[in-house]
């Protein structure tokens, strides 16, 4: 079950980063897609992750393992409440920008609360990837997760920079 998670988490990293790439780009208008169909895989990625995690969190509650130590407790709350968070902003986040109307997509006013709520979309996407690189490296294999870490760790924080500043640069487009 874990390995499997671990296969659906790299997926889900790719295609979230993917989609959040070429959204980002769309809304700095250079770009002519956000990757709908991308969108749409990761719903169902996510969905996937959602049940597997779900499954491990009641077998390690269960077990008492979540509670173990007070470190490894909060690293284990962290990885659940960012989770949580996403799956709620995710919500916010379809239908942020805009709406298919007759077949037309129709841009929505995107006002102070769709930015906040999308900029912490970015954010617990941040927390949750964060504290999950550790396992998810040693899941993969990869004996040298420090160095690995410090690379994937700059490389995500420049993409959810680009991220939400292309969030912020449409904002203040709306609203000039």
């Amino acid at each position: 079950m874990r390995k499997l998670n671990t296969i659906v988490s790299v997926l889900l990293i790719v295609v979230f980063l993917l989609h959040g790439v070429l959204s980002s780009f769309m809304l700095l208008g250079v770009g002519q897609t956000g990757g709908k169909m991308l969108a749409h895989i990761g719903m169902l990625l996510l969905f996937l992750h959602l049940c597997i995690g779900v499954r491990l969190t009641i077998q390690t509650v269960r077990t008492k393992q979540g509670f173990a130590y007070s470190k490894q407790n909060a690293l284990f709350w962290t990885r659940r409440a960012s989770g949580l968070a996403i799956l709620i902003l995710v919500f916010f986040h379809m239908g942020a920008f805009g709406s298919v109307e007759d077949g037309l997509y129709i841009l929505t006013p995107f006002t102070t609360v769709k930015l906040l709520t999308q900029l912490l979309l970015i954010a617990a996407l941040f927390v949750h990837i964060f504290v999950n690189v550790r396992p998810l490296l040693v899941s993969l294999g990869v004996i040298t997760y420090k160095e690995r870490r410090g690379d994937l760790f700059l490389m995500l924080s420049i993409l959810l920079l680009f991220m939400a500043g292309s969030v912020v640069v449409y904002y203040i487009r709306w609203h000039v």
